[in-house]
């Protein structure tokens, strides 16, 4: 049966205009995620707001969304307006709130150092990071070798792999044997007066008499791959020099893994320590804020270019969290950012990011349940792995540690233009609640500029201004009823395998939410 809730008003008979009567035209939308139609399965936000509308419904209030990301680009005339203004904020240098950050006036940034001087772009995987803090502990750990903590070394065993950084490791070694015959060989090539070892090539290395000397066999036959891939007009000089550049290079790197200091640790907080959370500056915009810049484009850009898309829901208000490097995200920074937005009147939050390691897991459980206390939702990319996170650990987790499901929290997945799930996207009929449309998304980036992105973490951030919409118009519902809403009223995907409700559906949420605010 044909959905004829088009028939209500003007705006929604337009949608059903376009999609049926000139399907291709609907195709190259830019906003067709916010539509739905046989060819393009989208939200129906605009639907959904038209359905208000149409009721003489008005928000009644004014909902602050959190993104919890990379920061943004604060120069895009599309975001200025939907930005967070802290009331009792100003620039003067001074903490006007005494909520403990200096000059917060949109948001914070907890990723930079107090004085602004250096901000953390780049920050690797969680994996890698575990390795390197366990490395100066077990790196001459062998077979043979029985460790006192056994379940550590197993640990961090387990981390090497997943670094990918064992193969690296044991090239290294490979390499350092072929330094050892590099220099015996050049030793002895140096033995032999009648030699001009500077000019001497691979090839008259190669014709060299044949010898008995066992140190001289050992280390010629060591290198012997080298010295015939490369030119046979190739001094030995250069080759051992080319040899020696990259044995150097491998080298540094691995005394890097000890030696270099995680950046993170110059912020100057105890990252154990979740109660100390006054760290950071105020510096949103950095070099690799252009994550966050699309996704506060689909929640809330306000359109104002030429022929620029709106986002999803423009009333809402965006606090922008600066705690998202380049790499996995730190603990610490998540559950401080959880707890920043909460205390400042954020009712919804938009985490776009996760990983399948957490070694303070239970530091970002507490912060969850913390906004639960206070009512606050928290909406999170599935992640884009393909994989069935049914079966497998991912983080931030949806579930406390007594194995509890926080009422508060939700999951999204990425959906196609068919409402079918992405061939990208992780899945859970357990750990998923809904997907939200993810491919082809167009919003502002960088420098005003518009393009178009896909993934969970730009379906996660279109079910968090759907959420909006539904908090901003009917307030008194709580965040665990905004969840059920979403996850009931959503369109079913193929399989009830993908998630546990279907595709989000933002007319019939709101329908929904009207009877049930009632």
């Amino acid at each position: 049966m044909i959905d004829q809730s088009y028939l209500r008003n003007p705006g929604l008979f337009f949608v059903f205009f376009l999609c049926f009567v000139f399907p291709g035209q609907a195709q190259s939308l830019t906003d067709w995620h916010k539509s739905y139609c046989d060819t393009l399965q989208g939200l129906r936000s605009k639907e959904a707001l038209a359905f208000l509308n149409s009721k003489h419904l008005k928000p009644k209030r004014q909902i602050i969304l959190a993104i919890i990301d990379s920061g943004i680009d604060t120069t895009v005339v599309d975001l200025q307006a939907a930005l967070w203004k802290n009331p009792k904020e100003k620039l003067d240098g001074k903490d006007n709130d005494r909520n403990g950050y200096v000059d917060d006036l949109n948001g914070w940034n907890f990723l930079g150092t107090k004085d602004g001087s250096f901000n953390m772009i780049s920050a690797g995987t969680q994996e890698y990071r575990e390795f390197k803090r366990l490395f100066p502990k077990y790196k001459y750990c062998d077979s043979t070798m029985i460790p006192e903590d056994t379940t550590e070394y197993a640990y961090y065993k387990k981390m090497r792999k997943k670094a990918g950084i064992q193969n690296y490791l044991s090239f290294f070694e490979y390499v350092s044997l072929k330094n050892e015959a590099y220099r015996s060989l050049d030793s002895l090539l140096r033995l032999q007066p009648q030699l001009a070892k500077d000019t001497l090539t691979l090839e008259g290395l190669r014709q060299l008499p044949k010898t008995d000397d066992e140190l001289w066999n050992k280390a010629y036959q060591s290198i012997l791959v080298d010295i015939y891939r490369a030119n046979r007009h190739t001094r030995w000089d250069e080759l051992m020099e080319g040899h020696q550049e990259q044995f150097d290079l491998m080298r540094k790197r691995i005394e890097g893994i000890e030696k270099d200091r995680d950046k993170r640790l110059l912020m100057g907080d105890d990252m154990k320590d979740i109660d100390d959370r006054f760290y950071g500056n105020r510096i949103l915009q950095t070099e690799d804020c252009e994550h966050g810049t699309i996704v506060a484009g689909i929640i809330a850009g306000q359109g104002k270019s030429a022929g620029s898309p709106q986002g999803i829901y423009p009333e809402a208000r965006l606090m922008i969290i600066r705690a998202v490097p380049n790499g996995d995200e730190y603990d610490k920074d998540v559950a401080t950012a959880i707890r920043y937005a909460v205390d400042n009147g954020a009712k919804i939050i938009n985490l776009s990011l996760g990983k399948y390691n957490s070694p303070q897991a239970d530091m970002v459980s507490q912060a969850i349940a913390y906004a639960a206390r206070k009512d606050v939702l928290l909406l999170q990319s599935a992640g884009n792995n393909a994989r069935n996170i049914d079966s497998l650990s991912y983080f931030p987790a949806s579930k406390d540690k007594k194995g509890k499901v926080f009422p508060n929290y939700m999951r999204v997945g990425a959906s196609d233009k068919q409402g079918k799930p992405c061939s990208f996207s992780n899945y859970g009929k357990e750990e998923v609640d809904v997907f939200a449309p993810g491919v082809e998304v167009t919003s502002v980036t960088v420098g005003g500029r518009y393009t178009q992105s896909q993934g969970t973490s730009i379906a996660s951030p279109a079910a968090a201004a759907t959420a909006a919409i539904i908090r901003s118009y009917f307030p008194r519902l709580k965040a665990a009823q905004v969840k059920n809403i979403l996850i009931e009223t959503a369109r079913p995907l193929p399989s009830n395998k993908y998630c546990r409700g279907g595709v989000i559906d933002a007319l019939r949420a709101v329908e929904s939410a009207m009877e049930i605010a009632k």
